[in-house]
């Protein structure tokens, strides 16, 4: 560009300031998430500020220099901005555009200040070499455009991406012919210099790209939107530009000016886009992206019908009338191909609708196998708690046929309706809690009442029913358990009457074997005192497992007596230690009593029974010169018993059912150590009793360590001394 002080008539190089923009037209990295609204908040400031200076009563030379500022600040920020996106870049095809881009930038750059600075020496005429840097750096710039595009198509969408640029591109083309290259050719600059229709061309066809990109893009429509809007700004003025400049009409630094100012500064912000270093994922087509790029191309077809219409004549009318044929050809054909290739996927979406039919229908019918199968009464309801299905076993249970059941309110057909009913109120009811909370509820007892009125014990299980994230109903499965409960009625029965019946005479057994081992009856030799003593010993044995059977009898009905006072942590402990030393020294095992604070709310004689089991069991289970540890942990609620051994440990799988009745770690530990497996089912039902928990950590090999709590009591008080004196700490 020349830029001189006077308004003298210039080739078509001339104000080429405003051709850096079409460098940016690509996307841009965004190194920063919140340095794209610094950029473009920049950008908008300083084109208010450009746009104030240059319509201000400022001197014209002052003008010129604020306009020429403008443009190299523009230009070097978007040269710098396209360098800095090409290092950051994270795709190859990303970086290697904006590689492009940045060399296209520094020859427009290169350009304008060859075409600035020569601009008014008539000898050399140097402003021909910027011109041409210029026109090669457009050529590069569309090179680096199609390689920014996020949407590599095959087939007919490839085919449907050539007709959107050639849709556009005569769009724009007409609004050219029509606005800029008619009055070119009207003002005869054209037989003059036949290169002053270069620029508006190449204009012409950078916008192009541009504007292809937004209709073709997958994503990232926010960044082409942006890039088109500023090379549709710096297109316009530098259309205009070669329309006043072909009039005598342009003045260097005035408002003409500005568009293009602004459209650099624009673009130089784009770089800072979020999306602007990333390579896109090719994706599928979709029917939004194709309404998307439709609506965008007839958009530019309505402006330039529009434009042509309020501009009819002219002599370029036989350019017009071909380009127009080639524009409604070109549409026709995308809107063609469009439609086949839609119809092609509607085939492809029915069949794959018909596909999932069947595959849903066939998994349909298995769940219904399933459901009819099962021998667990199943039964679904609505968020009103109506039935809405029933399994056979369901209806059978309940005395119905499945349809009977439908559409009738689950808790009143199946329980709380009668009076004295037992079943729950409908408030607390497992479903509505199902329903209402979307909790689920486990082996929940309750009673069900068939069609004739007689009742039976069930457990259920009831689950929210989920669509998605919102929940539609609930599904109830519940089991008889009849049968589960008299056998568990027997079993307890047989016990208790077995135990009962064996104390008495094994009480009179061990009385007996007691008067004959001291010798009142007959003088014994001393064979005969070992085979009595080991009488007395079995027992004693004997005596203690009917002990705990009833104890776990009595457990388990809740029966279990307790004396409930505050208890010294330390007593129980050594209490405890006193009555197992003889086993400890039996077996060689060390049994040491550690810290012990703490006071406790518990039944003494219950506790010293709990820790006599589980210190019986460390040392049973310890190898000889190991040592059985037993200490105490207190906090504000509760004071935590801790007794650790050096054993072999425990299976992780074992942890928990070893607190089972008549269970042990290996079944071979009731011949080897003897036992019968329900002195921790004692242990716990007794720590329950009290409101405690009970549980044990172990490692294979590096021994055992259980631990059971117990509520907190406050410490004993202090006594003081008759004569009022504090007692002394010894």
């Amino acid at each position: 560009m020349r830029v001189t002080a006077n308004n003298a008539k210039t080739d078509m190089g001339d104000g080429r300031f405003p051709t850096l923009g079409p460098i940016m037209s690509a996307p841009a990295p965004a190194l920063h998430s919140r340095a794209f609204p610094l950029a473009l908040g920049a950008a908008v400031v300083l084109s208010a500020v450009f746009a104030l200076l240059l319509s201000s009563p400022l001197p014209h030379s002052t003008r010129e220099t604020v306009s020429a500022m403008g443009f190299l600040f523009g230009g070097v920020s978007i040269m710098a901005s396209a360098a800095v996106a090409a290092r950051r870049a994270t795709g190859r095809r990303r970086r290697k555009a904006w590689r492009v881009l940045a060399t296209a930038a520094a020859m427009v750059l290169a350009g304008n200040v060859v075409t600035s600075l020569f601009g008014g020496d008539a000898v050399a005429d140097p402003s021909l070499a910027g011109d041409a840097l210029i026109a090669g750096a457009f050529v590069v710039c569309v090179f680096g455009l199609l390689n920014l595009s996020d949407t590599p198509f095959g087939g007919a969408r490839l085919v449907v991406s050539w007709l959107d640029g050639i849709v556009t591109g005569c769009a724009v083309l007409i609004i050219a012919l029509v606005l800029v290259f008619s009055r070119i050719v009207e003002s005869g600059e054209v037989a003059e210099r036949p290169g002053a229709l270069v620029f508006p061309v190449l204009d012409v066809a950078v916008a192009t790209v541009a504007l292809l990109l937004v209709i073709r893009s997958q994503g990232n429509r926010s960044f082409y939107g942006l890039v088109a809007f500023a090379y549709v700004l710096w297109a316009a003025s530098d259309l205009g530009f070669a329309v006043a400049n072909v009039q005598d009409a342009y003045t260097a630094g005035g408002l003409p000016d500005v568009p293009w100012i602004s459209a650099y500064l624009f673009l130089a912000a784009c770089p800072w886009h979020p999306a602007a270093t990333r390579d896109s994922a090719p994706r599928p087509a979709s029917g939004r992206v194709d309404v998307q790029g439709t609506v965008l191309v007839f958009s530019l077809f309505l402006v330039a019908a529009a434009v042509q219409a309020l501009s009819p004549g002219g002599p370029l009318t036989e350019t017009l009338a071909a380009v127009w044929v080639v524009l409604v050809l070109a549409v026709g054909a995308r809107q063609i191909l469009l439609v086949i290739d839609n119809q092609r996927l509607r085939g492809g979406l029915e069949q794959r609708v018909r596909e999932k039919t069947k595959d849903l229908s066939r998994v349909t019918r298995q769940l219904e196998v399933m459901l009819n199968s099962v021998g667990d009464g199943i039964y679904g309801v609505d968020l009103e708690g109506r039935v809405t299905f029933a399994n056979p076993s369901a209806a059978l249970a309940l005395g119905f046929l499945p349809e009977q059941l439908l559409g009738h309110d689950a808790h009143e057909r199946l329980h709380g309706a009668e009076p004295g009913d037992t079943g729950h109120e409908r408030h607390s009811c497992y479903v509505r809690h199902a329903i209402a909370e979307g909790r689920v509820v486990s082996s929940e007892e309750d009673v069900y009442r068939r069609r004739d009125g007689s009742t039976f014990p069930v457990e259920v299980t009831a689950s929210p029913l989920l669509d998605e994230d919102r929940i539609s109903g609930a599904v109830v499965a519940f089991r008889d358990v009849t049968q589960r409960r008299e056998v568990d009625r027997m079993k307890d029965e047989f016990l208790s009457i077995v135990s009962h019946e064996l104390r008495t005479p094994l009480t009179s057994i061990r009385g007996s074997l007691g008067m004959l081992g001291s010798g009142t009856f007959v003088e014994l030799t001393p064979q005969a005192q070992r085979m009595v003593s080991i009488a007395v010993q079995s027992s004693d044995r004997l005596s203690r497992l009917i002990n705990d059977i009833l104890d776990v009898e009595r457990i388990r009905s809740g029966k279990l007596p307790m004396d409930i006072a505050p208890s010294e942590v330390g007593v129980l402990m050594r209490t405890t230690a006193k009555e197992m030393a003889p086993l400890a020294e039996s077996e060689g095992v060390r049994l040491v009593v550690g810290p012990t604070p703490g006071r406790v709310l518990a039944d003494s004689d219950r506790i010293v029974q709990t820790l006599t089991n589980l210190v019986g069991n460390a040392i049973k289970f310890s190898p000889a010169g190991a040592t059985v540890r037993l200490e105490s942990i207190e906090n504000d609620e509760h004071v935590t018993f801790v007794v650790s051994d050096q054993g072999r440990g425990i299976p992780a799988d074992k942890l928990l059912s070893i607190f089972e009745p008549f269970e042990q770690v290996d079944s071979s530990d009731s011949r080897e150590k003897g036992g019968t497996g329900i002195g921790l089912a004692i242990s716990r039902g007794i720590i329950e009793r009290h409101g405690g928990r009970i549980w044990a950590d172990s490692e294979l090999g590096r021994g055992t360590v259980l631990r059971f709590t117990l509520p907190r009591a406050e410490p004993a008080p202090v006594e003081a001394p008759s004569d009022g004196v504090a007692p002394r700490p010894v």
